[in-house]
């Protein structure tokens, strides 16, 4: 029986994780181990999920770590004696030792077409920048980032409608499936990788909240919509400012009609954002006309 340990911390580890219990494509992998982040830790990580209660519901052996290199956690995954280490959503680089644990392998999960969008904040990125067709991607951990053998990627479309929450139900969709074709042949050593193609490769820098300040007058209604959608929650949101403080818009729309509970604005190309629901900073989320009138 295969041996596989995850270290995850959002809703795609969540997601391989309820697979590898439930899928009969998975009856001979057997999860001896997650690793998971402290709440403290994962302040600030918009998509954290702590899996508490797949532990206490499956008995699951687990440890909780301020970082993923901290003797404790190491001495954790040796103990567990893994074929497999499936990292998902950790933003901490391994070091050699963590990489040498697994009998075959540390393979990454990484929400993005590899070579195409290395670095982080894959997502966000991908919807703000307008990308229609996407993917994720499986591959070899080594010491440099999201550069090693590609050994899976099941790809999807990022539609006007998704917004990263729907995206990131997407990945975790993708995730699910590769790992159901493939997960019981990388715990069995067969591991059949390709070369990435450095030359086509593209690179995102980590985005702070700060990074979702837009202005109607500066961009196209187009852009500011694929701004708000790919920063909208759990992340941090976009905003606007009205007379000195932020107002966060955490659903919008195109078009030129609006219903009841809804405000449009003209952006710099004459087309128009239609916003939905609004929250200026410390106080509560309403509908656009509501707050507007108020």
């Amino acid at each position: 029986m295969g041996r596989i340990l995850f270290v995850a911390c959002t809703n795609v580890g969540r997601a391989m994780i309820e697979a590898v219990i439930d899928s009969e494509a998975l009856k001979s992998v057997e999860l001896v181990g997650v690793v998971n982040l402290n709440s403290t830790a994962a302040i600030g990580k918009a998509n954290y999920d702590s899996y508490i209660d797949l532990f206490e519901k499956y008995g699951i052996p687990h440890y909780y770590c301020d970082s993923v290199n901290e003797q404790g956690c190491i001495d954790f995954m040796k103990a567990c004696h893994p074929d497999i280490i499936i990292q998902s959503g950790w933003s901490q680089k391994f070091k050699k030792e963590i990489l040498d644990i697994p009998k075959y392998a540390c393979i990454g999960e990484h929400p993005a077409p590899l070579p195409k969008g290395r670095g982080a904040a894959c997502i966000n990125w991908a919807i703000i920048t307008g990308e229609h067709e996407w993917g994720d991607t499986f591959f070899r951990m080594e010491m440099q980032y999201d550069t090693g053998l590609v050994y899976s990627q099941e790809y999807f479309t990022i539609e006007l409608y998704d917004d990263v929450k729907t995206v990131y139900d997407k990945v975790a969709e993708a995730a699910v499936r590769a790992i159901e074709k493939n997960l019981v042949e990388w715990t069995e050593g067969r591991l059949n990788g390709r070369k990435q193609d450095d030359s086509a490769s593209t690179h995102y820098p980590r985005r702070r909240p700060s990074d979702g300040f837009f202005s109607f007058n500066q961009d196209t209604a187009l852009n500011i919509y694929n701004h708000i959608r790919g920063q909208a929650r759990p992340y941090p949101g976009a905003f606007f400012e009205k007379k000195g403080r932020k107002v966060y818009v955490w659903k919008a729309r195109l078009g030129n009609e609006i219903v009841d509970g809804e405000v449009k604005v003209e952006c710099n190309d004459g087309q128009f954002v239609i916003l939905q629901r609004i929250q200026e900073e410390g106080k509560p989320e309403m509908w656009a006309k509501d707050y507007f009138l108020s």
